[in-house]
């Protein structure tokens, strides 16, 4: 871009003029969606006639040089030419009002001159559409609005002009609003934290205070709120948010560390690289506002119908002339439209739903989202991380031996596997802490990748963890329990061994640990009219098969892999079904983008977040069944409104041609018709 000029400027809104729009035309739009998927930027309008880019932002989180910077990076060759009205102000509507009084009170010669002066844009504007072959609502308006004024009735044109501004001023400032409302969701959650100064003075600061440079100390539990670097301690850190992996990582010296992510143990002091709107978890606006720029079909067929209607209208407008001569109806004809109602109020909904369901935790990817959503009939779990959590749980402690009860080799097992970060060990630990077990003392703990821990015990090697590990790798004997271990596995348990001085001397059995609202999901999904419930599970046939009958779903695949997950979806898709796929991980994302809807758990992976339709924002399963109820109600209302758009205005279109209405009182019925059908769909925002 060409260097900008920053025209106006004051603490929350500055207005940039571009000289660089005079050589690009409808670009606005694609400068509106690209500035305002920067956190912090609360509303943009771009005048391209102007050449004139004015932005709203916060403050706290944004200044003038940033905006700058931030524009100057965006190359007008590379946009995505799409056609942008004028942008109605509350200085237009000034104007015409005046306008109307001149008209009125004013000598005929200088209410034509007034009125000319008012009414060229609209009619410059119908003329250009005309030119272009477009039969658009400005063509109507346009020959109502100069019917008018041929006739020398400048008041009458001059209120038809006035309310056609406020019609169009209010159906923008509606639109403008929904961008708003999902503008305010991407404010950054904000949080105490202390600040380090270079003395070592320790103050907290709200994390909206923060500036690149700072040093901040977080300590255990504290949630990291910007992009930063190590420079002193250790810590492990939770990035669950971030990569769906649920054992914290070790960050040491020069490590970087990311906002939304927090600290498990340990206390780190970190200088902070990147605030606002550069930070990691401004990467959702950019999601939310990509989602804002994609059409879904039913706009694509709202948008068709509009068109048909003013050809229609046109159609109408020239038999009543024919049959009549009554110019006076002709413009009452002409002042009704469908096209507003029709073109505004599916974008408008799909965005107050997508605001609904950003505040219940779920993050909706555009009006197609959720007009496949809507059509689901089959819904697809995986297991692990989605209809269970990605931990597990101790369900039986078994001893092999008479030496140890159940409490002693819980506790004698959880004492070693606390050195450990991996989930199994960690189930583990839990269940001896619920039970307030004591520490068992032992020797130095050897962690042997993949298989298991090694320590001592008495002098004696301890031994824990799978069977290949024990039997091939240490020689220890099983054959006297093999019936035991297989009535637990058919239970469907993980099981972990323990050996001391080389005998088989317990096991530990786990079992996935399943949501706690997975049966309340699965009901809900059934009764909003869900067809088919189905589970994919890397596990063995008999274990996934006891967990889908547990939760009484339709059908099961087990021993599934990566590649065979979008092969099953595949495979439903070609019996027919609409399939929504629930899924959080790396290996889940080819399946999470082949089936119609995909739906990505809070949990996880970031290619998971990008590959999905759905992202769920909150670690709640249920989740699932808010958002296809969520689909529904949008769909509901957006057929609603194109049935009340059409015999409402049909209607007034009616009565206009039977000589009922003036155009006065056709252009105030069309619009008040117009902006209660917005209003209908900016309501269910609130629920």
């Amino acid at each position: 871009m060409t260097a900008l000029e920053v025209k106006h400027h004051f603490p929350g809104r500055i207005r940039f003029k571009a000289g660089a729009l005079r050589h690009h035309k409808d670009v606005g739009e694609w400068i509106k969606h690209s500035l305002m998927a920067i956190q912090g930027i609360r509303d943009v309008r771009v005048n391209e006639s102007a050449c004139s880019i004015a932005i709203e932002y916060d403050v706290s989180l944004l200044d003038a040089k940033t905006l700058e910077a931030r524009l100057e990076t965006l190359d007008f060759n590379d946009a995505e030419h799409e056609e942008t009205e004028h942008q109605f102000t509350r200085g237009d509507i000034a104007m015409n009002v005046i306008g109307t009084l001149s008209a009125a009170l004013l000598p005929n010669k200088w209410g034509a001159l007034t009125t000319a002066t008012l009414i060229a844009p609209t009619l410059a504007e119908g003329i250009s559409d005309v030119k272009d072959g477009h039969m658009s609502v400005e063509v109507l308006d346009a020959i109502a609005v100069g019917l008018s004024a041929w006739r020398g009735d400048y008041k009458t044109a001059m209120m038809t002009q006035s309310l056609v501004s406020l019609g169009e001023y209010m159906e923008q400032k509606t639109s403008r609003n929904s961008d708003q409302l999902l503008a305010d969701l991407m404010r950054p959650q904000q949080s105490l934290v202390w600040r380090v100064s270079e003395s070592g003075a320790r103050e907290q600061v709200n994390s909206t205070e923060l500036i690149v440079g700072d040093i901040i100390e977080l300590a255990p539990g504290t949630a990291i709120p910007a992009d930063g670097v190590v420079i002193e301690g250790t810590a492990l850190i939770n990035q669950s948010a971030l990569t769906g992996e649920n054992v914290p990582v070790r960050r040491e010296l020069d490590a970087v560390v990311y906002s939304g992510t927090s600290i498990h143990d340990g206390t780190i002091k970190v200088r902070v690289e990147k605030v606002g709107s550069e930070s990691t978890t401004a990467k959702i606006a950019q999601l939310i506002y990509d989602s804002l720029s994609e059409k879904s079909e039913i706009q694509q067929v709202t948008q068709d119908m509009a068109n048909r209607r003013v050809k229609i209208t046109l159609g109408i407008g020239a038999a009543v002339f024919a049959l009549t001569q009554d110019i006076n109806r002709v413009a009452s004809v002409f002042l009704v439209d469908y096209s507003c109602a029709l073109k505004l109020s599916t974008p408008v909904t799909f965005k107050s739903i997508m605001y609904r369901a950003a505040q219940q935790g779920i993050l909706l990817k555009g009006g197609s989202a959720i007009e496949k959503l809507a059509k689901v009939d089959t819904c697809v779990f995986d297991k692990t991380g989605t209809l269970t959590h990605g931990d597990m749980e101790v369900t039986d402690v078994v001893p092999l031996c008479g030496k140890n009860s159940a409490r002693d080799l819980l506790a004698i097992a959880a004492s070693v596997e606390e050195h450990s970060n991996h989930p199994l060990s960690q189930a583990v630990v839990n269940a001896a802490k619920h039970n307030q077990l004591p520490h068992i003392d032992h020797g130095e703990v050897e962690y042997v990748i993949a298989h298991g821990l090694k320590s001592t015990l008495n002098g004696e090697c301890l031994v824990m963890g799978s069977r290949h590990f024990l039997e091939e790798h240490e020689g220890v004997d099983f054959s006297a329990y093999e019936q035991d271990i297989i009535s637990y596995e058919e239970k469907g348990r993980h099981l972990i061994f323990i050996s001391h001085d080389k005998k088989l001397i317990g096991m530990i059995g786990l079992r996935d640990h399943l949501r706690e609202d997975v049966v309340e999901t699965l009901s809900h999904l059934r009764q909003m009219g869900i067809k088919e419930l189905v589970m994919i599970s890397g596990d063995r046939a008999f274990k996934a098969q006891m967990l889908a009958d547990e939760l009484k779903l339709d059908k099961v695949f087990a021993e599934a892999t990566p590649k065979s997950k979008s092969t099953i979806i595949e495979q439903l898709q070609r019996q027919g079904r609409n399939v929504m796929f629930v899924g959080d991980g790396v290996n889940d994302a080819p399946a999470l983008t082949k089936a119609d809807v995909g739906v990505a758990m809070c949990r996880g992976t970031e290619l998971a977040r990008q590959a999905a339709d759905v992202v769920l924002l909150r670690d709640k399963l249920y989740g699932v069944a808010e958002t296809y109820e969520l689909a529904q109600i949008a769909m509901k209302m957006v057929n609603s409104n194109i049935k009340i758009a059409e015999y409402v205005n049909s209607g007034i279109m009616l009565a206009a041609a039977m000589g009922w209405l003036n155009p006065t009182l056709s252009a105030i019925l069309h619009n008040g018709t117009t902006l209660g059908i917005l209003g209908r769909s900016v309501a269910i925002k609130n629920g």
